[in-house]
């Protein structure tokens, strides 16, 4: 256990350490898992060139299972619309990068706008449907950006202060309440990937709280939503959908494991 000058966000002085070395940055990585709220991240990981990580081999050989998470995330956002009228409302896909799952959803009739500040050569997507800047959004679309924030809480807020705290937050982050014994190997805590905040569900019930949000973990394992505290009607139509969906998924790890 390590005694932290800095506070965790909930206020606990109280560490765990862990060291994962990086390959693209050429040193060891130190975590802190607070041990109130389970929330790990990376102290040090403001000061490092990340540029070395986010280079152009980046989806080809470290996060190469967008496509298949785009796919997931066009059934559940169809899912949502029913209980929230995401096709009345403009979406922004933030860090949206070759804009796969931009195109997946226009073609299904939502209104989405592509924010990726750095354009890659090689896009799904038609080059009018990106902006490089803040704008008004309903809703922020936010796939595997979450674990990626090296200062999380004062970017979030940033984030969500530029886009004008959009109605609804849908993102995807795995959490370290799921995680196996001994965290360490666990292969979501990798400086190489680029993950240096990793959450629990208390951190993010905290995130939301501090910005207006309530939060409503769909299956409770990798897919979120943060909704406007003071729309008490949608909050409620989300957590009747979660239901279900908890539901699928426990009956999906069923079948998994017989099928092993």
């Amino acid at each position: 256990m390590l005694e932290n000058k800095n506070k965790c966000a909930c206020n606990c002085t109280a560490f765990k350490k862990y060291h994962k070395h990086s390959q693209a940055l050429g040193l060891v990585v130190e975590y802190v898992q607070c041990e109130s709220c389970g929330m790990i991240t990376a102290p040090e990981s403001t000061k490092y060139n990340l540029s070395s990580i986010y280079n152009a081999e980046y989806f080809n050989n470290i996060d190469y299972g967008w496509k298949g998470r785009a796919k997931i995330l066009r059934v559940y956002i169809n899912c949502i619309n029913l209980f929230a009228p995401l096709k009345k409302m403009q979406i922004c896909d933030f860090g949206a990068g070759n804009g796969y799952l931009s195109k997946l959803l226009i073609n299904n009739g939502f209104n989405v706008l592509a924010y990726e500040p750095f354009i890659q050569k090689n896009t799904y997507l038609e080059k009018s449907y990106y902006c490089d800047t803040p704008f008004d959004a309903d809703v922020l679309l936010m796939v595997e950006v979450f674990e990626h924030f090296t200062n999380a809480f004062e970017e979030i807020r940033k984030i969500l202060a530029d886009f004008h705290y959009p109605k609804l937050i849908i993102f995807t982050t795995n959490l370290t309440d799921n995680a196996p014994e001994p965290i360490d190997d666990w292969f979501y805590l990798e400086p190489d990937s680029g993950h240096f905040t990793l959450w629990s569900k208390k951190s993010l019930m905290l995130l939301g709280e501090m910005n207006g949000y309530k939060l409503i973990s769909l299956d409770d394992t990798f897919l979120h939503i943060f909704c406007k505290a003071s729309d008490m009607k949608m909050c409620n139509n989300l957590k009747i959908l979660s239901i279900p969906v908890k539901f699928a998924m426990k009956i999906r790890r069923l079948v998994k494991g017989i099928f092993k």
